[in-house]
């Protein structure tokens, strides 16, 4: 810590001479350091900026470019199906326990959890009783999840969507079959079962007079669902529907005199899931009082009291309708387009209507007057913006980005400002969102997000933002100092990591060409679709093949036949490039992308980008072995299931090849921004340090991280090797708009980028090939109170000088031991905490990263 407080004095220092400018000039300097990634200049001239006089006039701002402006609490690590309770006291979240699923009520008045319920779709009523639906573990429900789990896993290595959502589909109606309605007092003394016989329940409301539920039913065999009433007090069960139809959707308008809901026509509820989705084409508004029904034309999205909004699409014209229940349903349309529509959404009054609209290329929000019908875009992002949710009638908020990258902003319809809500207040890891919910007074916020950026653990934080307080001075100036604090680390941690090789590492990524990058992408696009099923799969193939042979490379083709794939003439091959090394060839490092792209689409970015950043550094290393191996992999069928990259490793294991390290690049060029910035997608975190390092010191990259490797080809190492696995991809910052699509063009990539890529990654891969592996099969045994003795396997590398074995003492500090040899024993070790260890071989170099075990 001491070290630390003296780095942080020096940059305080280094500042000084600054403070003659005004604020202004010391803060437009700041924000330039910030976006270069300069972030020790920039957080120390913010820190002088929010010490000084000025500190309120800049206060927002610094506390957006660094994270959050709003008080954000965290509800549960984990948790999903976000909503407040209708008077606005309670957030209400879901979460599974043990393969159980709970629902979680906070009290917002009194700041505190409230109830904790096994069940789901919990509803409170006046008197803090609910009403919710508890699902039966059963043996036939177990059966049906086995089967899920088993469809979902074939799902995913076919990559049959329609098998991914049969699976799932089954498994939702047999848990509908399994599941009861139960009614519990506020204490939870009283718990009685209330389910209609001979139902399967579907969504629910609670009336507002708290006695009737209605909801969607399925009478067991039946084809078709209906909408029922049910009576708490006298258990008294009236079908209301009897159309034949499947009912979805259900909202209260006029006070409650009204639902109003979705049907659509199917022939069975069990046969849908193979079937095409089909579009339902009508609302329905069933009117309580009389038990009578009017039909609306189009599907129904929003309600708010009298007013419903419905999307009718006819041809290539997709229309918006309002109907005001209040005044003979009279409909009308607002808006009408061609273009791809999505997420409409009515404002709490009803006045504007907002939606997300595919223009161009990609999706923005938009709001329409529903008096004049004036139009007006709120959002301009490369990105897509999408899910609006209206926070009162002049402001909202809305998502932008593609599906794994999302994040919220709030937008102010009247100056047009915007504000970004969540972050995780660090420097190098940023948070993706997936679910929003608001209350009805539009000041408090609920979200799903991986805060701590792992993205590995099916486990997403609920977090709950207060709009009305922003945090305090004193917690923006210790966000400022962590961060300060935790930069300078990295940064010594790295300089010292590459201090003896850095002449070398220097010399060989000057050799790197934007140009050269330039020609392999552009070669490669003129492919066209390299899915495995079309020719220029093969064209890819042996192009990467050619220039492999180009660089000096003797490369080979890994030829083989997937089964149950349609694969251009027959087969298709990974290509593989090997660089020998000089002192333990025996240890293979693997550095790889994909070269495939989807069946509809180029993809420039997904994943021409990546081969071109492992092809330049291919070429610039070409001439320069390492001590340990290095093999320049460019696999085929990535899209198609990891087959490449599942074959490489097979083969490998076959072999006896020795991988102890590997990098793997993914969709690295989208031109999202004025940075040149990316991720580092790891599961091992000395290999995500060295991939910083590498990119401040040898690149104009800024580099963020996620722990990140499910579902692409880094999965295939992980899979077989288990932690070893680094690599640059788009995820969480690049938000690429065109993924997967037919417009993944060439001209939507950052061609630097690309080159920064490459040259960090051969950056890294010297680290790497110059240090001792990972240390294996660490193991501590108790022989007394604090003493151990660890043991290790040795170093698989020659010229191994020392061991260096790290651990916490009984009074708490952190120290080093040195050994020549594997084994050593430990007098003051604290029980219950983990032991490290690294090897350091004959030229210094430390290896690149810990083993561990807990004494």
């Amino acid at each position: 810590m001491k070290k630390y407080a003296v780095l942080l004095l020096i940059y305080s220092l280094s500042i000084i001479p600054v403070l003659a400018q005004s604020a202004q000039e010391i803060y437009l300097n700041a924000f330039d350091d910030w976006h270069d990634g300069r972030y020790p200049d920039a957080l120390s001239a913010f820190q002088e900026i929010l010490d000084g006089p000025e500190s309120e006039d800049y206060f927002e701002r610094i506390a957006l470019q660094t994270g959050e402006l709003f008080e954000v609490i965290e509800l549960s690590a984990d948790g999903s199906n976000l909503r407040f309770s209708d008077d606005d006291k309670f957030a209400i979240y879901e979460r599974t326990i043990d393969e159980k699923l709970f629902t979680n009520v906070y009290d917002l008045e009194k700041n505190q959890p409230f109830l904790e319920v096994h069940g789901k779709g919990l509803k409170i009523v006046s008197d803090g009783s609910v009403i919710f639906q508890q699902v039966e573990d059963n043996d036939d429900l177990k059966r049906a999840a086995k089967k899920r789990d088993e469809g979902v896993a074939r799902a995913r290595a076919s990559g049959d969507r329609s098998l991914w959502r049969e699976s799932l589909n089954e498994y939702a109606l047999a848990e509908a079959k399994n599941t009861r309605l139960f009614y519990m007092n506020r204490s939870g003394s009283s718990k009685q079962d209330i389910t209609p016989d001979k139902l399967i329940m579907g969504e629910m409301l609670v009336s507002s007079n708290e006695d009737k539920i209605y909801f969607v039913g399925l009478e067991p065999g039946s084809d078709f669902s209906d909408i029922y009433e049910f009576s708490i007090s006298s258990g008294q069960l009236k079908e209301l529907t009897d159309s034949g139809n499947f009912e979805s959707d259900l909202y209260f308008a006029e006070g409650g005199e009204k639902l109003v809901f979705n049907y659509s026509v199917r022939n069975s509820i069990s046969s849908a899931a193979n079937a095409q989705p089909e579009i339902t084409t009508k609302a329905g508004v069933l009117h309580l009082a009389a038990s009578t029904i009017t039909t609306l034309n189009g599907r129904l999205v929003d309600v708010q009291d009298n007013l419903a909004l419905a999307l009718q699409s006819e041809e290539n014209k997709n229309q918006l309708m309002l109907t005001d229940l209040s005044d003979g349903n009279k409909s009308r349309e607002i808006f009408s387009t061609e273009e791809f529509f999505a997420d409409p959404v009515l404002s709490p009054e009803g006045t504007k209507v907002a939606f997300s609209m595919k223009d161009q290329n990609d999706y923005e929000i938009y709001v329409v007057d529903v008096d004049s019908e004036k139009l007006q875009r709120v959002s301009r992002e490369i990105q897509h913006d999408r899910f609006p949710i209206f926070l009162s009638e002049n402001k909202l908020i809305a998502a932008k980005g593609e599906g794994r990258h999302r994040r919220s902003f709030m937008y102010d319809l009247e100056s047009g400002e915007v504000t970004r809500l969540f972050h995780n207040n660090t420097l190098r890891t940023i948070a993706p969102e997936y679910e929003w919910s608001s209350n009805k007074a539009g000041d408090k916020l609920m979200i799903v997000a991986e805060r701590d950026g792992n993205t590995i653990s099916p486990e997403r934080g609920v977090y709950l933002l207060d709009l009305t307080q922003r945090i305090s001075k004193t917690d923006l100036a210790q966000r400022l100092d962590n961060n300060l604090e935790e930069e300078l680390a990295l940064r010594e941690k790295g300089k010292k990591l590459y201090e003896r090789i850095s002449e070398e590492v220097a010399e060989v990524v000057s050799k790197a060409s934007r140009n050269r990058v330039y020609n392999y992408e552009e070669d490669l696009y003129k492919f066209d679709s390299k899915y495995i099923s079309q020719p220029g799969n093969d064209k890819a193939a042996e192009y990467l093949f050619d220039t492999y042979s180009s660089f000096g490379y003797e490369p080979e083709y890994q030829w083989f036949t997937p089964p149950g794939r349609e694969v251009y003439d027959g087969k298709t091959a990974n290509v593989i490039a090997t660089l020998k090394g000089t002192t333990n060839p025996e240890l293979v490092y693997v550095v790889s992308s994909h070269y495939d792209s989807v069946e509809g689409g180029p993809g420039a970015d997904d994943n021409t980008s990546g081969t071109a950043a492992l092809l330049e550094a291919a070429r610039i290393l070409a001439d320069n072995p390492m001590p340990a191996t290095i093999i320049f992999a460019s696999f085929t069928g990535e899209e198609a299931g990891l087959l490449g990259s599942r074959e490489f490793v097979r083969l490998a294991q076959e072999n006896g090849m020795n991988i102890v390290g590997a990098l793997n690049n993914d969709m690295v060029g989208m031109a999202n921004d004025s940075r040149l910035d990316n991720t580092i997608r790891y599961s091992n975190p000395g290999i995500r340090d060295i991939q910083h390092a590498s990119a401040f010191l040898f690149t104009d990259m800024v580099t963020y991280d996620a722990l990140y490797y499910k579902f692409t080809d880094a999965h295939a190492y992980y899979e077989a090797y288990g932690d070893i696995v680094g690599g640059i991809g788009s995820y969480p910052v690049l938000g690429n708009p065109f993924y997967h699509q037919w417009n993944d063009n060439l001209e939507t990539i950052n061609h630097q980028l690309v080159t920064e890529v490459a040259k960090s990654t051969a950056a890294t891969l010297m680290l790497l090939t110059s240090s001792p592996s990972r240390i294996q099969n660490v193991t501590a045994s108790a022989g007394g109170e604090h003493s151990f003795f660890v043991d290790w396997e040795p170093s698989p590398e020659s010229g191994i000088r020392e061991y260096l074995v790290r651990y916490e003492t009984a009074e708490g500090e952190m120290k080093t031991l040195t050994t020549d040899k594997p084994g050593i024993s430990i007098s003051d070790a604290k029980s219950k905490k983990t032991i490290q260890i690294k090897a350091v071989n004959e030229s210094g170099m430390e290896g690149w990263d810990w083993a561990r075990a807990e004494n």
